[in-house]
């Protein structure tokens, strides 16, 4: 899911001004999320409120209501702001861009092209509408559960009859906006065959023109099952979403299912603690803070110091060499924030030498702002806290040390 809105935030900008080359700003200041991205989250919505028809077509208005300038199509804008609820035979490429959930919650690849059939339905329910939906949502599922892209491609083309077999190359120079998904969707998946890593990916789909962003968000669904997000990417994306869309996010990530992206403790080898001390705190997370910790923080080079990962309701953080243990908050939600009061360090000192208990709480809040909200000279403070310069000076200084 989060691969969906990627592309489509990169690729806001470029949507109506097409760039034919890969080299261009991946994120800028002028990016911003779409009716893509809004109507993925109203997808998995539907699926965690059951995944049945009324599912879908309640979150796609609901949010829709909530978000009314996100750039829908004439037609699909106009039933998200109608009381109809009845299909309009489309084949836009509304259906694919917004599937990617369904290819996560499935267990099975006939499930994953079910519930694209369901999601399209409601309102693309044209032959082309629902097959875009559905081999989208198997290109997903094939390569989530290892599937090579050889294998991948010959599906695709063999269940769809799809053409995945030109180039990049010979698509670009002649490749104009389309918003169907006879010309969208296999354009997107060529962008994935062709790619080297997620970032390559939605490079790839945006170098292409046309609907740029629904070409990334199709593309970029596709490539987080394959490839792992960079973390420096992750925390970019938090950066153009709100709470509302965080909140779905957190509740998505709650589910018992496959999470893309997310750092799981069996990604690394860990070791618990030797010699636990508690420090009490008092700390909290915005919901789209707290969505963003979510994913954790994964050792992609030698000189990353650090693995973190978020389990059973707890923020854990391992050295990446060692893999010890050196701290661990337990964080609960309590109205719209997400507190936690307690910090548990390592006091073994043959493991961790340090003793200050303010340094530790200062790390941790370094840890948690810079290596993983990515921000700059800033710190999360106590509710109610008004600590001057010198603190952050001090929480500053922390840097090279730390990271």
């Amino acid at each position: 899911m989060l691969g969906a809105i990627i592309g489509d935030i990169v690729g806001s900008v470029y949507e109506w001004d097409n760039i034919r080359t890969k080299e261009f700003p991946f994120f800028s200041e002028k990016c911003f999320f779409t009716d893509d991205t809004v109507m993925t989250i109203a997808v998995a919505e539907a699926l965690m409120n059951g995944g049945k028809p009324d599912n879908f077509i309640d979150s796609m208005k609901k949010f829709g209501k909530l978000y009314p300038n996100s750039g829908y199509g004439g037609r699909f804008g106009s039933w998200l702001h109608s009381d109809d609820r009845k299909p309009y035979n489309s084949f836009g490429n509304g259906s694919a861009m917004r599937v990617s959930p369904c290819a996560w919650y499935a267990n099975s690849l006939e499930e994953a092209e079910e519930l694209a059939k369901r999601s399209a339905d409601v309102t693309h329910n044209h032959p082309e509408g629902i097959k875009g939906a559905q081999s989208t949502a198997a290109a997903i599922y094939l390569a989530r559960t290892g599937k090579t892209k050889s294998e991948i491609k010959d599906y695709i083309e063999n269940k769809f009859d799809y053409d995945l077999s030109r180039t990049l190359d010979e698509i670009r120079p002649v490749y104009q906006f389309n918003e169907t998904c006879q010309q969208t969707v296999p354009e997107a998946i060529i962008a994935f065959l062709e790619s080297r890593s997620f970032e390559d990916a939605i490079r790839n789909a945006i170098s292409i023109g046309g609907d740029s962003d629904t070409v990334a968000a199709i593309t970029g669904s596709i490539a987080e099952a394959a490839y792992r997000i960079p973390d420096v990417i992750i925390t970019d994306t938090f950066h153009f979403l709100d709470d509302t869309l965080a909140s779905v996010i957190n509740a998505w990530l709650d589910n018992d299912k496959p999470l893309g992206s997310v750092v799981k403790k069996s990604d690394w080898e860990t070791k618990e603690f030797s010699k636990p001390q508690s420090i009490s705190v008092n700390t909290y997370l915005t919901e789209k803070q707290f969505a963003r910790v979510r994913y954790g923080l994964f050792p992609e080079a030698m000189e990353d110091k650090w693995f973190i990962y978020f389990e059973n309701g707890r923020l854990c953080f391992h050295r990446s060499w060692t893999g010890c243990k050196i701290y661990e908050i337990e964080i609960n939600k309590s109205e719209s924030r997400y507190d936690y009061t307690e910090i548990i360090v390592e006091r073994d000192a043959e493991i961790y030498s340090n003793t200050d208990n303010f340094e530790d709480e200062l790390s941790v809040d370094f840890l948690i702002c810079k290596g993983l909200l990515g921000m700059r000279g800033e710190y999360i403070a106590p509710p109610g806290d008004d600590s001057d310069e010198t603190v952050l000076k001090n929480w500053s200084s922390f840097g090279n040390m730390i990271l």
